[in-house]
């Protein structure tokens, strides 16, 4: 069962990521590794297992996985790179906020001296594209002149966001976002859930399990039925009121934005409910978000979904948590039609 060994590395502890699998393993197999590869997609879709893998794979000395080139996880040197005591395995990660000149300086510096005693020396930078300019150009010289026996693995959300001069020295492999029954299967039989609270986390979590699992950790199925119901309710709320939600509401500031998601798919459900029923996410809350779809007219709704986009914005924005709450909470109660409670 593949849910059962998700603490195992390796190509097959990735959940849905068939194509990029393929990718990488076929490299593997014919020997042409380029010295730098770009893994792309959202938190929490198997990047950085992938790299682990990937630095196991170039230096198993056990028996392989034949025809496939994949590491046999159980040799010396698989268990040293899956527990992250490899010499020649080396990470580079935000310090802060950033990547910093100094951290990309210092890799370097490593790169510079042969390898202890691998094959291939792997570095690994995950999430790149928090590299300050400084860095960047620093990376960027290295990548212009490879050390010897090495690839280096960047990991970011999107080609976007790196130096385009960066992008054109890897080969990129896309890390699509998981499907949500293959999140869902994984909550349930590695965690627990009950099918319905797997449904509906993995719908949540827009593809990705570490989100999934951190809502699990924070209470999310709990916490949903206070937002949906106080959504129900907004026209029915007055000012004040609606200014103490927006306190209590950003008090804790990493869960806005998974609130601000699980307001947007109220606004989704409410907008399909008249046409489409079967197609309501929250399906335990199917009366409240008819009555509401019955009452709501598009141009409220619209309004309602550009708001709490507004509100997106300035989160990343660094913007005030309570402000930018207040005005969001103002704006849906505005947009909101009267609503029978839940």
């Amino acid at each position: 069962n593949a849910w059962t060994i998700r603490f195992v590395p390796g190509f097959d502890a990735i959940i849905d990521q068939e194509r990029s699998i393929r990718v990488l393993t076929s490299l593997l197999t014919s020997g042409s590794i380029p010295h730098a590869l770009l893994f792309t997609g959202i938190e929490g879709v198997g990047k950085r297992t992938a790299a682990t893998a990937f630095a196991m794979a170039c230096n198993c000395t056990g028996k392989r996985v034949e025809g496939r080139g994949e590491a046999c996880g159980e040799c010396t040197a698989c268990r040293r790179i899956a527990a992250d005591r490899h010499p020649d395995v080396l990470r580079v990660s935000p310090s802060g906020l950033q990547i910093k000149i100094d951290q990309i300086r210092s890799l370097c510096q490593s790169l510079a001296m042969k390898p202890y005693e691998a094959r291939t020396r792997v570095a690994i930078v995950a999430e790149a594209h928090r590299m300050n300019p400084a860095a960047g150009n620093a990376l960027l010289k290295m990548l212009e002149e490879p050390p010897d026996r090495t690839i280096l693995i960047l990991t970011a959300p999107q080609t976007a966001d790196l130096l385009p001069t960066i992008v054109s020295r890897c080969q990129h492999i896309r890390f699509k976002p998981i499907a949500r029954r293959h999140i869902a299967a994984m909550l349930a039989a590695a965690y627990g859930f009950s099918p319905e609270d797997a449904q509906l986390t993995a719908t949540l979590a827009n593809g990705s399990v570490t989100r999934a699992l951190a809502m699990q950790r924070r209470g999310w199925v709990q916490r949903r039925k206070w937002i949906l119901s106080e959504m129900a309710e907004l026209a029915q709320r007055p000012t004040t009121s609606l200014l103490a939600l927006a306190e209590k509401s950003s008090q804790a500031k990493e869960d806005i934005p998974e609130m601000l998601d699980l307001m947007a798919t109220w606004v989704r459900d409410v907008a399909v409910a008249r046409y489409s029923p079967d197609r309501i996410i929250h399906q335990d809350l199917k009366d409240p978000i008819l009555e509401a779809s019955r009452r709501s007219d598009p141009e409220c709704l619209i309004r309602a979904g550009g708001a709490i986009e507004e509100a997106r914005r300035r989160i990343r924005a660094n913007s005030n948590p309570r402000l930018t709450l207040e005005a969001l909470w103002l704006t849906l109660a505005a947009s909101a039609p009267a609503a029978a409670g839940m």
